[in-house]
């Protein structure tokens, strides 16, 4: 059983929050993210990152060891306008992630 730890008053609909985030100046904010599943690379995992970006919503899969490693990837490439089918491949590709010599 899952309990919802927000009060009542406070939980909102996606449109609605992402509506008052925008309101209050923030374009840019993490929305949520869920760990998805275990990828094939040894001790990683793969994110649901839902985020906005320059305030549009966009939802990637991130493959990272945990959700620290995610956010570190994720965030060199907001508020430069790269679309989600790019931060897709970019972040949530396994052969991206073997090949790849950076190690955040």
């Amino acid at each position: 059983m899952i309990y919802n730890m927000l009060r009542t008053k406070y939980q909102q609909e996606k449109p609605d929050l992402i509506q008052d985030v925008i309101s209050k100046g923030r374009l840019t904010a993490i929305l949520s993210i869920k760990l998805q599943g275990v990828s094939k690379i040894a001790d990683h995992y793969i994110y649901e990152v839902r985020f906005l970006d320059n305030g549009t919503e966009k939802t990637i899969p991130i493959i990272a060891y945990d959700v620290t490693q995610a956010l570190a990837k994720l965030e060199p490439h907001l508020n430069i306008g790269i679309p989600s089918t790019t931060l897709k491949w970019m972040l949530g590709t396994e052969r991206n992630i073997i090949g790849s010599n950076v190690n955040l």
